[in-house]
């Protein structure tokens, strides 16, 4: 064990009531695998962390730990948390995920979409003695983890050991496979999980043409290698981690790039961390103002008309509401427009599918998880709805 890590789980107070636990979305037992590591026991470190969360590599760098486990932990309130990611991911790497697969129960499970809710579902269905198969459109693994999220942020390199992890626990996989009818699977399993994401982006009503672009489309083509570097004009419209992305990306193949938020930082759902990242790159921010159409000259997008934004008691939210400030409509120029103003549930690819209580679905045996079942959440909660899904669908809820 590196002298560092050690260093950094001896600093951690082992608190009979852990706020960190509290805070954490997946309810890892943090003190315990932290504790582990303090007696040098790596192995009994990553059985403790794995318990709950299969994919440790993955949090310790994407999960939102100043709003989460770390904003929480009782260190922080006079000096710096506990280093609980680097600690996470010290222990992924000197450890293989301990998890073994049960034995058969004759039961069976048909996971579409192999984004990261589903492959937490398949790690426990496969240790509860499930058979899994998974079917995917694309050709590998890791949903909006490998299509969503651009390179220069995260490694996706680990999405092959999970796969390989997958399939040594005897998971099936069928790429390049697109459901479009349940009937056949429902009738061939005794459970069948829709896990798709939060597909449908949100246009605020408008068109999207020309150079408008969703930001789950443009971060596709960024990953994929289809966009080129050109010198462009950008608003990216939003404040959460998608719009953080984008605006990363474009700003790395289009040069001026701006962020336009309609209400305030403080209010903005991305995490913190991102955001000052995003600053350091050059992103420039135009927070209390938002979009009221775009502007198109010739048939080219010219910039947007926009309005100031004040805020107001608090919505549904719990954030500050917003209204538009009359008279204060402007011009401001562009010719790249990206929404990033929410991604929600496809569910119109599957029209006779409506949602019930829970992971229940109108239809016998077919259950949703995931951001398909809440929409855009975080990794996290995505992790933790797999593994309830598993443990529900094993009668261990």
């Amino acid at each position: 064990m590196e002298k560092e890590t050690l260093e950094k789980a001896s600093y951690c107070l082992s608190c009979p009531l852990p706020r960190c636990e509290t805070a954490c979305p997946t309810k890892n037992h943090i003190r315990d695998f932290i504790a582990a590591v303090k007696k040098q026991d790596m192995a009994e470190a990553a059985k403790v962390l794995c318990q709950a969360n299969p994919f440790p590599e993955f949090t310790s760098l994407l999960c939102d730990h100043g709003r989460q486990c770390q904003g929480a932990c009782i260190r922080g309130l006079r000096g710096e948390p506990v280093s609980i990611p680097q600690i996470e991911k010290a222990i992924s790497e000197a450890y293989p995920r301990p998890y073994l697969a049960g034995k058969l129960n004759g039961m069976k499970a048909a996971l579409i979409g192999a984004g990261i809710a589903n492959l937490s579902c398949a790690f426990f269905l496969l240790e509860k003695g499930w058979k899994v198969d998974i079917y995917e459109k694309e050709s590998s693994i890791g949903g909006a983890i490998r299509t969503g999220i651009p390179g220069f942020r995260f490694d996706k390199t680990p999405l092959e050991k999970v796969y390989k992890d997958l399939i040594a626990l005897g998971a099936v996989f069928h790429f390049n496979s697109e459901i479009k009818e349940l009937a056949p699977l429902v009738s061939s399993y005794d459970a069948v999980v829709l896990s798709l994401g939060a597909s449908k982006e949100n246009f605020a009503g408008i068109t999207p043409e020309n150079e408008c672009m969703g930001a789950l489309d443009f971060l596709k083509d960024y990953n994929e290698g289809r966009l080129k570097e050109e010198t462009h004009q950008a608003i990216v419209w939003g404040g959460g981690n998608v719009a953080m992305d984008a605006a990363r990306t474009a700003k790395r193949i289009y040069g001026n790039v701006t962020v336009l938020y309609r209400r305030g930082r403080e209010q903005m759902p991305a995490n913190p961390c991102e955001i000052e990242e995003a600053e350091k790159e050059g992103v420039a921010f135009r927070l209390l103002e938002n979009i009221i159409a775009p502007v198109y000259e010739n048939g080219n997008l010219v910039g947007v008309n926009a309005v100031n934004m004040e805020l107001g008691e608090p919505d549904a939210s719990g954030r500050a509401s917003f209204h538009v400030i009359e008279g204060s409509e402007h011009f401001i120029a562009c010719d790249r427009l990206i929404f990033a103003i929410g991604e929600k549930p496809d569910l119109a690819l599957f029209p006779s599918l409506t949602l019930g209580e829970g992971w229940g679905t109108s239809l016998p045996k077919v259950y949703v998880c995931g951001d398909f079942r809440y929409g855009t959440a975080n990794i996290a909660r995505a992790i933790t709805d797999g593994r309830e899904l598993a443990l529900y669908l094993s009668n261990e809820e």
